[in-house]
């Protein structure tokens, strides 16, 4: 059973992963974060991922991407934490 993996929309603009099967019964239970880690789940869930075909499926999907500016407390904190 081959599944699809699409990316789903994620509070601050971001977004993660998600499966289901191409006959509609099943699905992930869950969104992800990491491609990778749906990936597995669906392995894990007996289905196989044709990963030639969803690359071409993300290259050929019109996303709208919403990039949020970090603010100036992350960004110190962010250097602070490079720095340790």
């Amino acid at each position: 059973m081959i599944c699809h993996i699409y990316p789903v929309a994620a509070p601050g603009g971001a977004f993660q992963w998600k499966w289901r099967c191409d006959d509609g019964k099943r699905k992930s239970s869950r969104a992800f974060e990491l491609f990778y880690d749906c990936v597995e789940d669906a392995r894990n869930h007996g289905a196989r991922v044709n990963l030639e075909r969803v690359h071409e499926q993300i290259a050929s999907a019109n996303l709208n991407v919403k990039i949020v500016a970090e603010s100036a407390r992350s960004e110190a904190a962010a250097r602070k934490s490079a720095a340790l």
